[in-house]
């Protein structure tokens, strides 16, 4: 019963969402507050879902860092709901060429001002991180990228990709960190517990040679794996083991 009301309630919302910012973004295509907007929006899914977000993101000194290049774990579809308080206005998105097909939100992707770049053709990966580059440099715009380059799907975080190192060093911007605590989500549970989000110290990545990318990359990837831990110890979080001793999804006790 509870899962039927939280599909209905999701579908509905899903559908209020994707109405509201298709006339924000008809109205006002590719302006800078459109993320900003649509994200802060989707903060009442929260509940919908069942979760509690214990939001530490420190808003002021994030917009004084900008423009910059902003990274986190990536776990599930849901974190665009559980760390909405992230982005900030002049904030893109990176998204595969693919996703301009899918029906309106693919539209809805294009106008509210994301980038579209060819994942899956390394040969053009070079031009990509440029085409990027130009758009923090350009237009002032900071760039959302979950450098796992995946969601982890509850088996913790995963390694980074250089590229969102690379694309600051090159554009001489910062790096601003975040983290999200682990969860999961049981639309058939009405309590799925605390998750927390918290941003990180910005570290500067200035004119960083190949060893250089590949060192601080490396130290993010560390930065934001201790802060997890800590954050999973306050929550109470564990992750169970499956049967060969890879993690699996996690459960609050």
């Amino acid at each position: 019963m509870i899962l039927v009301f939280r599909v209905v309630l999701l579908i509905i919302l899903a559908i209020l969402w994707l109405i509201f910012g298709l006339t924000v973004c008809i109205f006002r295509p590719f302006h800078k507050g459109n993320i900003y907007c649509l994200t802060q929006m989707l903060r009442c899914g929260r509940w919908a879902i069942g979760v509690k977000v214990d939001s530490r993101i420190d808003v002021k000194a994030i917009r004084e860092q900008m423009p910059a290049v902003m990274v986190g774990n990536h776990q599930f579809n849901w974190d665009i709901i559980v760390m909405a308080d992230v982005p900030q206005p002049g904030t893109a998105c990176i998204g595969k060429k693919s996703l301009m097909f899918a029906p309106i939100f693919g539209l809805l992707f294009f106008l509210t001002g994301n980038i579209f770049i060819e994942r899956d053709k390394s040969s053009k990966a070079g031009n990509e991180i440029l085409k990027i580059v130009d758009v923090i440099k350009k237009k002032k715009k900071s760039i959302w990228i979950f450098p796992e380059g995946h969601r982890s799907k509850g088996q913790g975080l995963q390694s980074f990709k250089n590229g969102a190192v690379n694309i600051a060093s090159q554009a001489d911007v910062k790096i601003l960190p975040f983290a999200i605590s682990s969860y999961k989500i049981d639309l058939n549970r009405w309590d799925n517990g605390r998750v927390i989000v918290r941003s990180l110290p910005p570290v500067s990545v200035a004119g960083l040679d190949r060893k250089g990318l590949k060192e601080t990359t490396r130290q993010l990837h560390d930065s934001i794996s201790a802060c997890i831990d800590e954050m999973d110890r306050e929550t109470g979080f564990k992750r169970e083991e499956t049967v060969n001793g890879t993690p699996s999804d996690g459960k609050v006790e």
